[in-house]
C-alpha cells in the first residue's frame, strides 16, 4: 500500500450521484472500486452529502422480515430491526452502495499515519441528535467502546457486537478535544473505514446511553434522518422524519417498517400500495410484477450468498462433509428456490459483485453424486441421520426441501425443521440445538469488500467459524487468521484476488464447513409512484431512504 499522509487533510468537494444509477443498478458492489488510498487520506462525502430534503409528506411503508422491537447496533435480532438502526443512526463514515467507497458522514475528514496505525477523525460541528444534544467525541467513544468492550454496562444480554473483531485490534480510542477522535491500531487494517460505515459503527447519543443503558434498543437516539417513534414486536416500527437532520428533512413525514412474512400478502400489498417498497419480494412473483405498471422492479446485481453451514462438531468426518457438498443440486435450487434470479456459485463464497471473485473456484460447488456416494461408503456413513434447519421465509423452505432430497438420494436420512425468522439467528448461535448439523442461511454484502464475506465466514474467531460451524475446533484452523489478515491489507488487484482464492480453496477442500447453494439478489420492488428509493442499498438490507418520496 502506498504511504499515507500523517498531516491534516481537507474533504474533497461534494460529488453528485445520479438517480438513474440507482434504477439501473450500475456500479454496484465491487465493480472496480475498493477501499483504496484516496479514502484513507480524506473523505469526499459524495454519497452522504447528496440528500437535501424537499417538500413532500406522507408515509413510506417498507416490508420487513420481522421485528423484535429492539433496535440496537450491538444486538442483532432481525434484518428489519437493523434497517431501523440504519434510519435512526449514522456513523463516522458512509457507504451508499451506489458506490463502494467510504465517504464522510459524521466525520468530515480524517488522516491516517504513515505507519497505517493511527486514524484521526475530525467531527462535523453542530450535528444534532434526536434528543437535542450536540455530537461530540464523547458520543463516538461511548458508541464504539460498547462494541469493543464485552463488559460495557450498556450492552444487552446476548449482544452480538459486530465490531468486536475490530476492537481486538484497537490499542487505544481517545478524544483529542470535543471534535477529534483518535483510534490507534495494534496492526494495520485497510478495512477500518468501511467497517465504521456498517451497523456496528453507528453513533448513539451518550446522554441516551447513560439514561437507558442496556435498554437503548427500545429508545434508540441517533443523528439520522428518522427518529424512533414506536415499535411493536411482531408488527412494525414507526419512525418520524427528523427536522434537524444535517442534510435536510426527508421528503416523507414518516417511515413505517412493517413485518410481512406471507409471500402472497407481500405481493398483494405492493400492488395495492399498502407497501411502498420491499426487498423481501418472493422470487416467484418477479415475472408477474415486471408486467404490472403499478410497480417498479429494480435491477440489482447478485450480491448475497445463499449457503449452508455444516457443524464440524456434529459431523467430524471430513469425507462426510465433502459428500454433503457434492450432493447438492445448485441448478435446481437456482431454478426452483430463486426462479432463475441469480447465478450458480462459481466463485465459492464470493458473489460476482465482489472484486476478488474468481471462477477458477467453480469446481468447489459442483455436484458429483457418484463421488458423494463413494465418500459416504468409505466413511461408513450410509444411513446416517442429518438434521437440517432453515428459516420459514423467502427462498429458505424450498432450498431446504431440495437439499433434503439431495442428501436422501446419496444415502443419508434427513430430518428438517422450519424456524421463525425472528428466532432463527439465536438458534444458529446455539451449538446445542438439536438441528445444528446443517443450517441454511445467507450472507449479504453489508460492506462491499471480500473481507466482509470471506473474512467473516472463513475466520475461526468469527461467529461463523466458532459458534455456528465449530471450525475453530479443527486442527490448523489458526492458519486462516494470519492469511485473512494478509489478504485484507493487500491493494485491489491480482495479488489480493489470488490470496482470497488460496484461502477459499483450502477452506473448502480441507475443512468444508460451508456449502454454497447460489448467489442471488434481494428483489427490490416499489410502487411506481415511489421515487428516490436507494435500491442498491436495500438489495443488501441497508436502509438509506432519506431521499425517498411517495
Amino acid at each position: 500500500m502506498p504511504p499515507s499522509s500523517s498531516t491534516s487533510s481537507s474533504p474533497a468537494p461534494d460529488a453528485q450521484v445520479s438517480r438513474r444509477g440507482i434504477l439501473r443498478g450500475a456500479g454496484l458492489l465491487g465493480v472496480g472500486v475498493g477501499f483504496g488510498l484516496p479514502a484513507l487520506l480524506s473523505a469526499c462525502g459524495a454519497a452522504a452529502d447528496d440528500a437535501k430534503g424537499s417538500a413532500g409528506g406522507g408515509t413510506l411503508t417498507l416490508g420487513i422480515d420481522s421485528t423484535s422491537a429492539v433496535n440496537d447496533p450491538a444486538f442483532y435480532t432481525s434484518l428489519g430491526d437493523w434497517m431501523a438502526v440504519d434510519c435512526v443512526c449514522r456513523g463516522l463514515t458512509f457507504i451508499s452502495f451506489e458506490s463502494n467507497e467510504p465517504t464522510a458522514d459524521l466525520a468530515k475528514s480524517w488522516t491516517v499515519s504513515e505507519d497505517q496505525l493511527t486514524y484521526t477523525f475530525t467531527l462535523r460541528e453542530g450535528v444534532k441528535f434526536h434528543d437535542g444534544t450536540t455530537l461530540t467525541s464523547a458520543d463516538v467513544l461511548a458508541s464504539l467502546n460498547r462494541q469493543f468492550d464485552p463488559d460495557d454496562k450498556t450492552l444487552p444480554k446476548g449482544a452480538t457486537r459486530p465490531l468486536a473483531s475490530l476492537g481486538t485490534n484497537v490499542a487505544s480510542l481517545t478524544a483529542e478535544g470535543d471534535l477529534t477522535v483518535k483510534m490507534v491500531l495494534k496492526q494495520p487494517d485497510r478495512t477500518v473505514l468501511g467497517r465504521l460505515s456498517d451497523i456496528g459503527g453507528r453513533v448513539i447519543s451518550k446522554a441516551a446511553l447513560d439514561k437507558y443503558g442496556a435498554d437503548i434498543g427500545k429508545h434508540l437516539v441517533g443523528t439520522g434522518p428518522f427518529k424512533l417513534s414506536s415499535a411493536t414486536a411482531g408488527q412494525s416500527i414507526t419512525l418520524e422524519s427528523f427536522d434537524g437532520f444535517r442534510l435536510g428533512k426527508p421528503p416523507v413525514d414518516r417511515l413505517v417498517l412493517r413485518q410481512v412474512q406471507d409471500p402472497s400478502t407481500i405481493v398483494s400489498s405492493l400492488l395495492s400500495g399498502d407497501l411502498s417498497a420491499t426487498q423481501f419480494t418472493p422470487y416467484s412473483a418477479a415475472g408477474q410484477l415486471r408486467k404490472d405498471d403499478s410497480v417498479h422492479v429494480y435491477d440489482t446485481t447478485s450480491g448475497f450468498d445463499a449457503l449452508m453451514m455444516i457443524d464440524a462438531r456434529r459431523i467430524p468426518d471430513l469425507k462426510v462433509r465433502q459428500a454433503i457438498n457434492l450432493a447438492i443440486d445448485r441448478k435446481t435450487i437456482l431454478a426452483q428456490a430463486f426462479y432463475g434470479i441469480g447465478s450458480e456459485p462459481k466463485g465459492y463464497a464470493l458473489p460476482p459483485t465482489q472484486s476478488a471473485y474468481d471462477t477458477s473456484l467453480a469446481d468447489l460447488s459442483a455436484q458429483d453424486v457418484a463421488k458423494a456416494k463413494r465418500l459416504i461408503a468409505e466413511a461408513g456413513a450410509a444411513g446416517t441421520t442429518l438434521r437440517l434447519m432453515a428459516a420459514s421465509d423467502s427462498w429458505h423452505p424450498k432450498a431446504a426441501q431440495i437439499v433434503a432430497q439431495n442428501l436422501t438420494d446419496v444415502g443419508f436420512k434427513v430430518q428438517t425443521t422450519s424456524v421463525d425468522p425472528a428466532t432463527y439467528f439465536s438458534r444458529l448461535l446455539d451449538k446445542d440445538d438439536r438441528y445444528h448439523d446443517l443450517m441454511i442461511w445467507e450472507r449479504n454484502s453489508y460492506i462491499p469488500d471480500p473481507n466482509d464475506m470471506v473474512g467473516s465466514l472463513a475466520s475461526p474467531t468469527s461467529i461463523y467459524g466458532s459458534s455456528i460451524s465449530g471450525m475453530d475446533t479443527l486442527d490448523g484452523s489458526d492458519w486462516f487468521t494470519d492469511e485473512l489478515y494478509k489478504a485484507k491489507n493487500l491493494p485491489e488487484g491480482k495479488e489480493r484476488t489470488a490470496a482470497y482464492t488460496k484461502i477459499q480453496r483450502k477452506w473448502a477442500e480441507d475443512y468444508m464447513v460451508l456449502t454454497m447453494l447460489a448467489c442471488s439478489t434481494n428483489l427490490v420492488v416499489s410502487g411506481a409512484r415511489v421515487k428516490g428509493i436507494n435500491a442498491p442499498a436495500l438489495a443488501n438490507h441497508r436502509c438509506f431512504e432519506e431521499k425517498a418520496s411517495v
